[in-house]
């Protein structure tokens, strides 16, 4: 189970990590070209799971109250009143700072990137569907791989 990765979006590269103890995943901006809502630095905040989607979105999943005892996980059934920061669209994903920086520089870059597919479903094969901080979402309208 993969507990770090990078996301390379248009304008940033996003350092994504959980902790194992930690309740919380982080998801930190490390580089920036052009203007963004986020500088470098900033931590997207909103939510206790991050979910893997065309963009990383936090969010708190859904139910565990008292008047609910359901627990939805599942970023598609979440109502977005429960959607946090999110990132622009990923162009890529990677296991390295480095690979990650490389993209980053190169030019001509579409979401889902092509060219960085390999490497994108290799981090998100490792991450797995049963991950405690990071859902991947499969719906076909979110899903960064349909």
């Amino acid at each position: 189970m993969r507990n770090e990765f990078f996301a390379v979006t248009g304008t940033s590269v996003y350092h994504a990590a959980h902790e194992e103890g930690k309740a919380l995943p982080r998801v930190e901006k490390i580089a920036l070209k052009g203007e963004s809502v986020f500088p470098v630095g900033y931590v997207l905040d909103g939510g206790t799971m991050l979910a893997i989607c065309k963009d990383l979105i936090m969010y708190v999943p859904e139910g565990g109250g008292l008047m609910n005892t359901t627990f939805e996980r599942r970023i598609e059934y979440v109502n977005t009143r429960f959607w946090g920061d999110k990132t622009s669209s990923i162009i890529a994903l990677f296991k390295t700072k480095e690979e990650a920086l490389r993209c980053f520089d190169e030019k001509d870059t579409v979401p889902c990137d092509p060219r960085w597919l390999k490497e994108t479903t290799e981090v998100l094969d490792e991450i797995g569907n049963n991950h405690p901080r990071f859902e991947i979402c499969h719906y076909p309208a979110l899903a960064l791989i349909s």
